[in-house]
C-alpha cells in the first residue's frame, strides 16, 4: 500500500543521535544546511542514483534489498526507522507510532499496510565508526 504523505523534512540532533526527516529527498538532504557533512556524503556515495534523487529517503530505504551492498550500510550505521501507523479498533481509526529496525523497516515497506515514514535516526557514535 502506498505510505501516507506528511511533512517530515526536519533535522534535529542530539546528544547521541541525529534525527533526520524521512520525507526528504536525499538532494534536499545533501543541500540542507543542518544534515552533517559525513551524513551527506553517505548520502552522496550510497542512495545517490540520478533517478533516485528525487525520491524520499524513507522510500528508497524501504526498497533496498537485503542482498545489496546498500544494506549493508544501513546495518552498519544501526540506523532506526520511526513510522507511523494508521489500524482500526474498535470501529475507530487509530494512530501509533514505533522505532523499527532495518529489516522490520524493509519489511514494512513491502506489506499492504497503512503507513508514513517520520524519521531516520542515525546513532552518532556507528557514525562515528563508519568510514566511507
Amino acid at each position: 500500500m502506498q505510505p501516507i504523505n506528511r511533512e517530515f523534512k526536519a533535522v534535529i540532533q542530539d546528544m547521541t543521535h541525529i534525527y533526520m526527516g524521512a520525507q526528504m529527498s536525499v538532494s534536499e538532504a545533501i543541500s540542507f544546511e543542518d544534515v552533517p557533512f559525513k551524513v551527506k556524503a553517505i548520502f552522496n556515495k550510497y542512495f545517490s542514483k540520478p533517478e533516485d534523487m528525487d525520491k524520499n529517503i524513507g522510500e528508497i530505504i524501504g526498497s533496498v534489498k537485503t542482498d545489496d551492498f546498500t544494506y549493508q550500510v544501513i546495518k552498519q550505521l544501526k540506523l532506526k526507522f520511526k513510522v507511523g501507523i494508521y489500524f482500526d479498533k474498535n470501529d475507530k481509526r487509530q494512530y501509533k507510532s514505533m522505532t523499527l529496525g532495518p529489516d522490520e523497516f524493509i519489511r514494512l515497506h513491502n506489506s499492504e499496510e497503512e503507513y508514513f515514514d517520520e524519521e531516520i535516526v542515525f546513532n552518532k557514535l556507528a557514525l562515528l565508526a563508519f568510514s566511507t
